[in-house]
């Protein structure tokens, strides 16, 4: 078996779970980039390394993705075989490095657009890589952005706790913070209360105009497009079905971590296959008073591409 498809399997992560539906090729391929992802990510939050060992397990990713520096047999190998059969466009991937690698010395967020900068990187990248080894055309890669920023921030809410109590980490914008009267010592001391209900709310507001944004976007591609992405409409079920769970029960994330058994994976993967998906809950994007440009609270959510 080859060391992807270990990494993979052993992450039971909910991409992993969705990556069933796709051909045998295709599988493979994702199967090696979803590992590169969990390694890189690995670097980061596992113990046992100095803030230099984690730079430079970083600096040789890049140089492997950069083919600039001869692989070791296994995931290395394999990672630089799949940039070279299907000439990948690394920068997305140099992107993700990048932004893990601002994990090991974390500053918080100060306002959203530094969060969705952020978020660009560590989830939006990985989306639109993804998008391209399931082979959708460049033509999904607004929708890649949409989806990767919803599920950053899906995964920001749900983590706060863990993030917080593991890394010492706060993804939370300091200035969304203040409005709300909520101190990272709350978050810290577990502090459950209407302000931090209110904060979460808020993020998650945000979090749905992501997720409103990627099935406006998705429903404009065409057939092939939609075909390929299959297993990311998957995976923006599974996500938005936590994140209206945390909604249900007033964001209890001190108490509880939110899931999707696999029985609902397995009924949501079956949905996108069947073209089904619909997310009739969703307001339009212009809905939000608060997004508007006119708002006094609204910044610029979405990152510079270059």
């Amino acid at each position: 078996m080859a060391e992807s498809d270990t990494i993979t399997r052993n992450a039971k992560s909910n991409l992993a779970f969705t990556l069933m539906d796709l051909p045998d090729e295709k599988r493979i391929h994702m199967a090696q980039f979803y590992a590169f992802c969990r390694i890189v990510d690995d670097i980061v939050d596992e113990p046992g390394m100095t803030p230099e060992e984690r730079h430079s397990a970083l600096n040789r990713w890049t140089d492997i993705i950069s083919l600039k520096r001869e692989a070791r047999e296994g995931i290395e190998m394999e990672v630089q075989k799949l940039v070279s059969e299907l000439q990948l466009d690394i920068a997305p991937m140099l992107e993700l490095i990048d932004g893990c690698r601002g994990d090991i010395a974390p500053k918080q967020p100060a306002n959203r657009k530094e969060l969705m900068a952020y978020a660009y990187k560590v989830a939006a990248c990985v989306g639109i890589t993804s998008a391209t080894v399931m082979g959708a055309s460049p033509a999904a890669k607004n929708y890649a952005i949409a989806l990767g920023n919803a599920l950053q921030l899906v995964n920001i809410l749900r983590d706060v706790a863990e993030d917080c109590r593991k890394y010492n980490r706060f993804y939370l914008p300091a200035d969304d913070m203040e409005l709300f009267g909520v101190t990272q010592d709350d978050i810290r001391q577990q502090r459950y209360n209407y302000r931090m209900r209110q904060l979460l709310a808020y993020e998650a507001a945000l979090a749905e105009k992501y997720f409103c944004e990627a099935e406006e976007l998705y429903q404009q591609l065409s057939v092939e497009d939609r075909n390929a992405l299959i297993p990311a409409q998957a995976m923006s079920l599974i996500y938005h079905t936590i994140l209206q769970k945390m909604q249900t029960d007033e964001y209890r994330v001190f108490e509880r971590r939110y899931s999707v058994n696999n029985f609902r994976k397995l009924w949501f993967l079956l949905r996108a296959r069947l073209g089904t998906v619909n997310m009739p809950t969703f307001p339009s994007v212009a809905d939000w008073g608060f997004f508007r440009k006119d708002s006094p609270n609204s910044e610029n959510t979405t990152p510079d591409k270059q």
